[in-house]
């Protein structure tokens, strides 16, 4: 899949796709660009799950912007750890 613009990005949020998109932060732009998105997804009983955090990783290319890696929490456990290390690691970055 290619993206023309990075900005012009959409995940399928609705009901069919099964997706909803809660918020998104560029993390880093350029020839490689990261962006993290916040979702919740449709689980097959119809309950909704998450939220859970998405990683996407583009590259520039000559038609747009091509998704070349992807990382996905896939239960809210991992996302609080994940925000625990962040926070610990911030301390550390911040008495250096």
């Amino acid at each position: 899949m290619h993206v023309p613009d990075i900005d012009d990005l959409i995940l399928d949020s609705d009901d069919d796709a099964g997706i909803e998109e809660l918020g998104r932060r560029v993390l880093a732009r350029g020839p490689w660009t990261t962006v993290a998105f916040l979702v919740r997804t449709r689980a097959p009983g119809g309950a909704w799950e998450g939220p859970h955090l998405w990683l996407h990783r583009y590259q520039k290319v000559a038609q747009g912007w091509k998704l070349v890696s992807r990382f996905r929490t896939t239960e809210p456990a991992q996302l609080d750890a994940l925000l625990g290390a962040l926070e610990g690691w911030r301390e550390l970055i911040a008495s250096r």
